[in-house]
């Protein structure tokens, strides 16, 4: 496990720089380019469009080993980004980022699948923690010079040099020892067999249920959030990266707290938790009328960028079947990109009909609160690790107890 989880940290560092210096940039320049909000919206849809397929790379792995599915796609996904040296419009721009999607998400259920099988039960959200503190540390280092850079240079040299990083990132993914000799091979045959297992787990439906209409509370008004940054605060790029740079240190905090949770209290209770924290992002935009105003959004997204990360794959296992959880991963991930596809249109569709920013962003948070409420309802039994931990927070009462005298 010790080599897996440094050669894993080791590419998630390189993948972090990848993320710093192209990916999280994408929407502002897109803006600063001259794209309206429909064509923001467009392209934060486009970041499901892999997951919505992911059903189908279950059938396309049935003869062929995770971990080179993985790598074959996301080789060709991160090579795309050499192509930014020369696009110079908006619609090009779109095209590219849409096959990077596909390829990148597309091999998700193989990713939990490997997690499943490198890392034991007992520790896994530690050393999923610790590798994600990796990547978050080499984001909170770059991100600052990134945002300078390319005020100085422009994405036409920085998302190309951003797309080497990510395809070094891929190469140390390769470098994996994953035995899946222990696993149950893959049953499903088929689309409907893979959809069959949804109808026998009532707590997976109403967790897809409850994340779906988080994600349409989340989405809803994120093709705005550039607006708002650009158009009504007029941040430069250099305040942006300096905004996120405080996401990335709330981000790399996140990880430290989560991996522990995870392990100590479960996948589901760390994802409820930051489904309540959620809220403020949406909530935050509404009264925001410089860019520190943002701040909170910005740190709570940060917080949640982990606990969701680590509280969703988890709680995907932890509900699963133990014999078909890349099934459910599967499920989880079409799901997951269904919504995300439908939900930034929402947002742009209500402004056209005249809603308000302030309105949509309301919805938003409102939305966030139900689906923490739906979440509530799953009922699991505790693992003796989560058993102990709860009989540790029990020990901590309140000091002064009463008692009636004696007759």
């Amino acid at each position: 496990m010790r080599y897996n989880m440094l050669t894993e940290l080791w590419g998630t560092v390189l993948y972090g720089i990848f993320w710093a210096a192209a990916l999280q940039f994408i929407p502002v320049v897109l803006r600063r380019m001259g794209a309206g909000t429909e064509l923001i919206a467009l392209y934060t849809a486009q970041t499901y469009l892999g997951s919505i397929l992911t059903s189908f790379s279950i059938v396309l792995m049935r003869r062929r080993r995770t971990k080179s599915f993985a790598v074959w796609c996301w080789g060709i996904a991160r090579s795309l980004f050499l192509l930014f040296a020369i696009i110079a419009n908006v619609p090009w721009m779109l095209v590219v980022t849409a096959l990077f999607w596909v390829l990148e998400a597309f091999p998700s259920p193989a990713y939990t699948r490997i997690v499943q099988a490198i890392y034991p039960e007992g520790v896994r959200g530690q050393a999923m923690s610790v590798v994600r503190l990796g990547m978050t540390a080499a984001i909170v280092l770059v991100t600052p010079l990134a945002g300078w850079a390319l005020d100085q240079w422009g994405y036409r040299v920085l998302f190309p040099l951003g797309g080497v990083v990510g395809l070094l990132a891929t190469w140390y993914f390769n470098r994996l020892d994953v035995d899946e000799g222990h696993l149950p091979p893959r049953q499903t045959r088929s689309l409907a067999g893979l959809w069959s297992v949804v109808l026998r787990n009532r707590n997976f439906a109403i967790h897809l249920t409850a994340f779906s209409i988080y994600g349409l509370g989340a989405l809803i008004g994120i093709a705005l959030y550039p607006v708002v940054q650009v158009d009504r605060l007029g941040l430069s790029y250099t305040e942006l990266g300096l905004l996120g740079t405080a996401q990335s240190i709330a981000w790399l905090l996140g990880f430290v707290v989560w991996g522990q949770a995870v392990d100590r209290r479960g996948g589901l209770w760390v994802l409820r938790l930051n489904l309540a924290i959620a809220f403020l992002v949406p909530f935050t935009y509404i009264f925001a009328s410089n860019g520190w105003m943002l701040l909170p959004a910005f740190l709570a997204q940060g917080v949640i960028s982990a606990g969701v990360d680590l509280g969703l794959l988890n709680t995907c296992i932890q509900l699963a079947e133990p014999d078909q959880v890349v099934e459910y991963a599967a499920i989880q991930a079409t799901v997951l990109g269904l919504r995300g596809l439908i939900s930034p249109f929402v947002g742009v569709a209500l402004v056209a009909l005249g809603v308000g920013e302030t309105a949509i962003f309301a919805a938003g948070a409102l939305l966030i609160v139900l689906s923490w409420l739906i979440l509530g309802l799953i009922k699991i039994p505790l693992t003796p690790e989560q058993m102990r931990a709860k009989r540790q927070m029990l020990r901590f009462r309140f000091p002064l107890r009463f008692r009636f005298p004696r007759t």
